[in-house]
């Protein structure tokens, strides 16, 4: 063990009036004779210019320009600026704020958005069961300067699977999935007979399975797993060469002996 007192001890000043702070001017960055057809082609232009260097942009303040005043767009800094708060306080004192003078680029939520190519990567990947981190390991690879998060991975993912589900709610969906794929399903329904109460689903091949390997099974529930919170359940058997395979699952209302009948 070391003795604190080897080590030297120094008084660091928060005195920060001799600090100086250097202002960069970037707008020769940003000059184009190009003409765009649509705004969101300019504006996507100038946050690539913006992410390269080092801060994200939004739109500050717009005009369509109506009566007589002229059209205009003034695009800031998405961290520009101080926090002015209300007067009335309805944030919590832990609660902080994005605008803190463009400290950094991380955190800049435009500058972390995905490219269209890159959105529609994430969808096609999500379809073929990739996970998420590497999704995003790909994304970084193919694009070095990309800053992402893996947040931004699993919004577009959410996405693409509304635009898949349609109308149709989550249970709908899932009962459509599992008659399209030949699973062997059953459900029980509440007496409204709207609120599914209890689904279980499995495979033909699981069932064959079985019969042949009844003797072990492992049977366990993953709770807080989905916004119904209904209980995951898992129906785990093994064969004769110790290997493991899968009996069924089921989503139960409680965990009582008549939903497990």
């Amino acid at each position: 063990m070391v003795h604190p007192d080897v080590f030297p001890k120094y008084i660091v000043s928060l005195d920060t009036s001799r600090v100086v702070v250097k202002k960069v001017d970037v707008g020769n960055k940003f000059k184009n004779e190009q003409e765009f057809e649509f705004r969101d082609q300019i504006l996507q232009w100038i946050r690539i210019k913006a992410s390269k260097l080092g801060f994200g942009v939004v739109i500050g303040r717009f005009d369509n320009g109506l009566d007589r005043r002229g059209a205009f767009v003034t695009l800031t800094c998405k961290r520009s600026g101080k926090y002015k708060p209300h007067l009335r306080n309805f944030k919590g004192d832990e609660t902080g704020s994005r605008k803190y003078l463009c400290k950094k680029l991380v955190d800049h939520p435009i500058a972390c958005c995905l490219m269209p190519k890159e959105e529609e990567c994430v969808s096609d990947m999500t379809l073929n069961l990739v996970q998420p981190k590497n999704i995003l390991v790909t994304l970084k690879r193919k694009r070095p300067g990309n800053i992402a998060h893996i947040k931004q991975v699993y919004n577009r993912r959410y996405q693409s699977k509304l635009v898949i589900r349609g109308n149709t709610t989550e249970m709908q969906h899932l009962l459509k999935i599992l008659d399209d794929n030949s699973y062997v399903s059953k459900y029980r329904m509440c007496e409204d007979g709207v609120t599914v109460r209890d689904i279980f689903w499995t495979l033909l091949d699981s069932i064959k399975l079985f019969n042949m390997f009844p003797i072990v099974l492992t049977i366990d529930s993953t709770y807080k797993t989905n916004k119904y919170k209904l209980l995951l359940l898992e129906i785990i058997g093994a064969n004769s060469t110790e290997k493991t395979y899968f009996v069924g699952f089921a989503f139960l209302e409680s965990e009582k002996k008549d939903n497990f009948n």
